[in-house]
């Protein structure tokens, strides 16, 4: 995957708060969507045995992956939206949550969680 993003060594604040040594340039991943097709589809394949209903994303650039999943699945898409959740403690200032709309089409519904990468967890944490 490195190949299609540009990737920064480095000293890297991390939306989650925590600090890191990669920055990977995602605005670029999903350019061209046939060469992370396969990737999605893979990820698809993985997916399938968990039966779940909808593939939600984060729709700042992992919805674009999620999107992808669930087509190759067959399943429902939904979106999160990024949301300022400050506790004062530096770590975790950001979250994200699901449209107000699309909030009772995914209860008591199996939903599969997919980014385009994942550190600290902060944009896939559950806040359903």
């Amino acid at each position: 995957m490195l190949h299609l993003v540009g990737a920064r060594r480095g000293h890297f604040l991390l939306e989650s708060g925590h600090h890191g040594d990669l920055w990977l340039d995602l605005e670029s991943l999903c350019l061209h969507p046939e060469r992370i097709q396969p990737l999605a589809e893979r990820l698809a394949q993985r997916l399938a045995a968990l039966k779940v209903d909808i593939i939600c994303g984060p729709l700042v650039k992992g919805a674009f992956v999620a999107f992808l999943v669930a087509a190759e699945l067959g399943r429902r898409f939904c979106y999160t939206e990024r949301s300022d959740r400050s506790n004062g403690d530096g770590l975790f200032p950001v979250g994200y949550r699901l449209p107000h709309p699309l909030r009772g089409l995914v209860q008591q519904e199996r939903v599969a969680i997919v980014n385009d990468v994942i550190n600290a967890g902060s944009a896939v944490a559950r806040h359903f």
